[in-house]
């Protein structure tokens, strides 16, 4: 498998990851926890997943009849689901794929994590049982589903293979403050706070999140940077004095490059919350109002 797509959101192997090649029925995806909902369609296939835990601990599971995204939020055993703060999820385009043969795949990668991480923390199977032998007689595979399964243990261990230096994103450390016995005297002068929000509207097919000013008053205008990765929709409606703008951008941005089949490839800065929207959306709304943070859901009018 040698034509990998890799899509760094962020412009870094830090933030969000999707990797696909033409030569493979699987994907992979990374993202955080509070992400997940932004990237729900990437996530609406059956398949394996990685659940990351600290630094160095992977629970290994499978969608089973459901699809990813929404196993990954079901219960797990133990602290599993309060300590797991990214995925790095294996879809399958193959719908057809049988439940034996997405617990063959779990077996093999619980294997895959337990020779290759601190910690695998899936009990079933237990450790002593993931092997090529047991998997091969367990799961009531014939020969040709077999072979198949070992092809997609290849590509997906290729992808592992494809991050440059861990599966586990940097995890942010705890800030710590000192405290000067002289202050400078001088004007004091606010540091600039801004928050992660998302915005979804399944009916358009959009999804987005931007990074916005959240310590500026009530002032109707905050700058708002509207991330690589956001999806907008296929179509701008008239109805919005600043449609034409909003038209006459997408279509430089797509000449560029930096739009493709409705993704934006690069971060994009708008002078307002609104505004961002617009372009997102293809219509008007009150940013205040639509704009959700990834943790908690709070809308950006209770930050201001």
């Amino acid at each position: 498998m040698t034509d990998v797509k890799i899509q760094l959101v962020d412009a870094t192997y830090d933030g969000a990851i999707i990797m696909n090649s033409s030569a493979s029925q699987f994907s992979a995806i990374r993202i955080e926890r509070s992400m997940v909902p932004i990237y729900a369609q990437d996530l609406n296939y059956p398949g394996i997943y990685f659940l990351l835990i600290g630094p160095d601990t992977v629970y290994v599971g499978q969608s089973g009849i459901d699809v990813i995204g929404k196993r990954i939020m079901n219960t797990h055993s133990g602290t599993i689901d309060s300590d797991w703060h990214t995925v790095l999820a294996f879809p399958c385009s193959q719908s057809s794929i049988s439940t034996n043969e997405l617990l063959f795949l779990e077996n093999a990668m619980c294997e895959y994590a337990i020779k290759h991480y601190a910690k695998c923390a899936t009990t079933t199977p237990s450790p002593k049982n993931c092997n090529a032998s047991y998997r091969n007689s367990h799961y009531r595979l014939g020969g040709g589903s077999i072979k198949a399964c070992n092809q997609y243990l290849k590509d997906i261990e290729h992808f592992i293979s494809l991050f440059p230096n861990t599966i586990f994103p940097p995890l942010a450390a705890t800030p710590t403050v000192s405290v000067s016995a002289t202050v400078p005297a001088g004007p004091t002068v606010p540091l600039v706070q801004t928050e992660l929000f998302y915005f979804i509207n399944k009916k358009r097919d959009v999804s987005g999140k931007a990074e916005i000013e959240v310590n500026l008053g009530h002032t109707k205008k905050r700058k708002t940077i509207l991330k690589a990765g956001s999806k907008v929709s296929a179509n701008v409606s008239d109805a919005f004095d600043s449609s034409d703008t909003v038209r006459a951008l997408r279509d430089q941005l797509e000449k560029a490059g930096q739009l493709v089949n409705r993704v934006l490839q690069i971060d994009l800065p708008f002078d307002s919350q609104s505004g961002a929207l617009k372009f997102l959306n293809g219509t008007s709304l009150n940013g205040n109002e639509c704009w959700k943070t990834v943790n908690g859901d709070k809308p950006l009018k209770q930050l201001l």
